[in-house]
């Protein structure tokens, strides 16, 4: 099966999506090239001389200290020799990883990227997604406060996220993820030969996190028809086509990690970027399993703790979601709502998101960073009412409008199953204890302001340990 929208064909794949609904005016081919090849490598020198890359000038290479392979050959070094052979000033800005045994995007290490930076100098990324927003975010922040455009590549060395063609970055934020504005590269190169040797486990993240959309795009649905998003549009949808069918048709190719399983992920996960970035918003391929798999993170940084694989982790919350809006759309009976015992007070939900996080942050900033988001859907939720009204009556429409955009988690499984991904929580790397997961879901829907369909189950008063409880079954053994 062939994507609907090849990113690989420049001008042309440009020129195709800008007819497609909801495309944002304006947005003229912003990422000038993307590279899908066998030894893409050799031809960044190009890349960043058609871009306006100056040799005279220094090019700073932002990349972490983990160690990896291209072939026979550590893929950092072999990377900034072609450069400096090729006659470019290198100047390496090594991250190295905190307390964690990992490098995270906090505003700490941001900005002593952007320090770095001067009039004329390039940007190049050599790395998975933190190293990528890291990069992207100091060249962002230099921008807005000099009035100067940092040309900017980005050097792809795992099929893990969506980070790559993206502009945003999530940052954490008082220990809370938040997504900040930030900006394209001006391009992407995706070395097959490097993908191919990267690990395992970071290709299963890939398609990990597009399994993603098959709980953040009815979540999209649900909050426009309650009249909490105007900003919906069939844009995703169309670029990322049949995500389902792409995925488990090519899972043998991304699993055995041939150039064409690499090359088809790699442009998959770029579609799932430029469906975030073009909708300017994460809301496409960001619902109610990622503020999830954001609980599950805070609650390690709290700790200290290393984070598993984000897209590994963001599949098994999309299969909590999944099941959730299964046994919701199976089971839920509009005309037993009692509207006025929909809308709690925000006193009584300010106290719930204090008591919820204090178990993890006895400070109380974690909780006051949570509530300064909440609150602006609680006080949505309130001035909406009369929508959520009018769906109650136009349920069964909208029933099935949801219905179309979710997947069985079964769906999910077999996807991840076939490229060899985990299928519980306790197979990540680092594994996540089933409390810390449970503690999650409950509390997921008080992190920010975007509405899930786990806003609408608190609303509802719906057990959700119960439903906690009948997910867990869900996850193969």
């Amino acid at each position: 099966m062939n994507l609907p929208h090849d990113p690989a064909d420049g001008q042309r794949f440009w020129e195709a999506i800008s007819k497609l609904p909801g495309y944002p005016r304006g947005e003229s081919m912003p990422i000038r090239h993307m590279l899908f090849e066998s030894n893409a490598l050799f031809k960044t020198t190009g890349i960043l001389e058609s871009i306006g890359a100056d040799k005279n000038n220094p090019l700073v290479a932002v990349m972490d200290s983990t160690p990896m392979r291209r072939g026979d050959n550590g893929l950092k070094p072999l990377y900034l020799e072609t450069l400096q052979k090729d006659g470019w000033q290198t100047q390496a800005i090594v991250l190295h990883p905190d307390a964690s045994g990992q490098v995270h995007t906090e505003m700490a290490r941001i900005k002593h990227v952007q320090s770095h930076l001067r009039h004329g100098c390039a940007v190049l990324s050599i790395g998975s997604g933190v190293v990528t927003d890291v990069a992207k975010h100091a060249c962002y922040l230099y921008q807005q406060e000099t009035a100067q455009k940092i040309p900017f590549v980005v050097f792809q060395t795992a099929n893990s996220v969506s980070a790559f063609t993206s502009n945003m970055a999530p940052t954490f934020v008082n220990g809370v993820k938040r997504t900040l504005d930030s900006r394209y590269p001006d391009a992407l190169i995706c070395d097959l030969e490097t993908l191919r040797d990267s690990p395992r486990q970071m290709t299963a993240a890939g398609v990990g996190d597009m399994l993603a959309a098959f709980v953040s795009l009815p979540d999209w649905v649900l909050a426009n028809r309650l009249g909490l998003d105007q900003t919906y549009s069939e844009l995703a949808n169309r670029l990322l086509g049949p995500l389902d069918a792409l995925l488990f048709g090519h899972a043998g190719d991304i699993r055995r990690g041939n150039p064409n399983g690499m090359s088809m992920l790699a442009k998959i996960i770029s579609l799932g970027g430029l469906a975030m970035s073009l909708s300017h918003a994460t809301t496409p391929l960001s619902g109610f399993e990622h503020v999830m798999s954001h609980v599950i993170d805070l609650q390690a940084e709290m700790k200290n703790e290393p984070l598993a694989p984000h897209g590994s982790q963001a599949a098994l919350a999309a299969i909590a979601g999944a099941e959730m809006y299964r046994r919701f759309l199976s089971d839920f009976e509009p005309a037993s709502v009692k509207v006025d015992s929909c809308h709690p007070s925000a006193e009584s939900m300010q106290a719930r998101i204090e008591t919820g996080f204090a178990k993890i942050d006895p400070s109380g900033k974690v909780a006051a960073e949570c509530w300064s988001d909440y609150r602006q859907k609680l006080e949505a939720w309130h001035a909406h009412r009369n929508d959520f009204e009018a769906a109650l009556r136009d349920w069964q429409s909208i029933r099935g409008r949801l219905q179309e955009e979710t997947r069985p988690p079964k769906t999910l499984i077999e996807i991840l199953r076939a490229v060899e991904a985990p299928l519980n929580w306790n197979q990540l790397n680092p594994p996540v204890a089933g409390e810390t997961a449970r503690f999650a879901f409950l509390h997921a829907s008080l992190i920010r302001k975007r509405f899930t369909l786990g806003d609408l189950l608190i609303f509802l008063r719906i057990d959700r340990d119960a439903m906690w409880k009948n997910i867990l079954e869900v996850y193969p053994k």
